[in-house]
């Protein structure tokens, strides 16, 4: 994913656009994201499938994060 263009994308406002070029044809994936956010800190984008956070693995495939805390969850 080439993450500028992605942002330039996210900034014209083609969300559908964007999340299609992160996606870069992986679309059946197990863990595909349906929906992102942009982290407010640090600007980068944050990607879920459902309400799982997913990132893109060492092999180049979508899968869990590590860390998927959630706000108001049981940590809380």
């Amino acid at each position: 994913m080439n993450e500028a263009q992605f942002m330039a994308l996210c900034k014209s406002g083609k969300f559908k656009e964007a999340l299609a070029l992160a996606l870069d044809g992986k679309e059946k994936a197990k863990f595909s994201p349906s929906r992102f956010a942009i982290d407010k800190k640090s600007g980068t984008p944050i990607f879920y499938r459902g309400n799982k956070r997913v990132e893109i693995g060492a092999d180049g495939e979508w899968e869990l994060a590590k860390n998927n805390w959630q706000p108001g969850g049981p940590q809380d």
